[in-house]
């Protein structure tokens, strides 16, 4: 137990109580299999904790390729077999009981490689390959269409390249280029991401249809109160007006029944992950391993940001998980793994084993 930052597991571990509960009362039916993907996620946790960041970065180009590999599957399986094409999306696969989601199972992997590549160039050349082996990992999660989890992996490639030492110049010679485009990138949006971007502007305008999960959320925040309707009790939950209550709207869910006072104890917990984080960032001397922390510290910012602000009403409907709250074993799993390397890196740095950082 020695690998565990336990300014880390505990608050993971409230969190996943906190989910327990609320799914317990609003969608009981992902039992036993949340129990099976709860245990996997503690041992994968554990494992990660163990294994030696400096092999996971020697392996980190296979891993990368692997995880392109696996979009590219996903990506075929919906053109060659219609029936896994789930709302227009192609971003499951299936293996008998159980479905897999590539786009959050492979953000460990694509995170250790992109940290890889900013830290082992200098200058130009370091954001240049590093923008490089981005793209088709960024495009092929675009097309399943996912826009939520490519959100998510953008996010983690601005903490690397931001905590990577890549010069503000080109952070903003970035910021430029994509201002110019996102014009000509709403044309390759789905229909379905198009209409949720014009809701979020004007969600009164179809109450009944584009604008319906929104409004649902917000009331469902709203009607709980400070203290919640209680377990069970919550009437936008219970009653199915709330969609999706176990994994996109469970912080709606949350909110609902166990009021202000839940989803407040919700944000500490996740605010003493992201402080926690950002402590052994600090304390990290080595700029390729602080670039991977900084990538781990915005994947799950950005998981929790948008997943809240999507509830609350304040950003555009995506479909992202609530880190160790949701129901889903991809994003439990690959959350885990995430938090698994992080203690693990803490957890040297107490002893001066990672790259002879010493601690001042």
């Amino acid at each position: 137990m020695k690998s565990v930052d336990w300014f880390l597991f505990a608050p993971a571990v409230f969190l996943v109580i906190l989910g327990g509960l609320v799914l317990s009362s609003v969608s009981k039916n992902v039992y036993p299999e949340h129990f099976i993907f709860l245990f996997l996620a503690l041992v994968i946790f554990f494992i990660a904790t163990k294994i030696d960041v400096d092999f996971l970065f020697s392996i980190s180009g296979f891993l990368y390729i692997f995880s392109l590999l696996l979009l590219v599957s996903t990506l075929a399986l919906g053109i060659l077999y219609p029936g896994v094409v789930t709302r227009g999306a192609s971003r499951w696969i299936y293996l008998g009981p159980f479905v897999f989601q590539p786009s959050e199972l492979i953000k460990p992997a694509l995170i250790l490689f992109f940290a890889n590549v900013v830290s082992s160039r200098t200058g130009f050349l370091r954001f240049f390959l590093a923008l490089a082996t981005f793209l088709p990992a960024f495009i092929l999660v675009a097309l399943q269409p996912d826009l939520g989890s490519a959100i998510v992996l953008s996010a983690g490639f601005f903490g690397i390249l931001f905590f990577g030492g890549v010069s503000l110049r080109m952070f903003a010679g970035a910021f430029v280029f994509l201002a110019a485009v996102s014009p000509a990138a709403w044309q390759f949006l789905a229909v379905y991401q198009k209409t949720r971007i014009l809701t979020f502007l004007s969600p009164t305008a179809d109450p009944l249809g584009a604008g319906y999960n929104s409004l649902q959320a917000v009331i469902a925040i709203g009607s709980g109160g400070f203290l919640g309707r209680g377990l069970g009790q919550g009437t936008q939950s219970q009653l199915s007006f709330l969609p999706e209550r176990h994994t996109d709207f469970i912080f709606a869910a949350l909110s609902e029944e166990l009021g202000f006072v839940g989803a407040i104890l919700a944000v500490v917990a996740f605010c003493l992950i992201l402080y926690r984080l950002i402590v052994i960032i600090r304390r990290q001397e080595d700029v390729l391993l602080q670039s991977l922390l900084g990538g781990i510290f915005f994947i799950f910012f950005a998981h929790i940001i948008v997943n809240a602000g999507m509830n609350m009403g304040v950003l555009p409907i995506t479909g992202i998980p609530l880190p160790f709250v949701s129901s889903g074993g991809s994003s439990l799993l690959s959350m885990s793994v995430l938090l698994g390397i992080a203690s693990g890196i803490s957890s040297r740095l107490k002893t001066g084993s990672i790259r002879d950082t010493i601690l001042i």
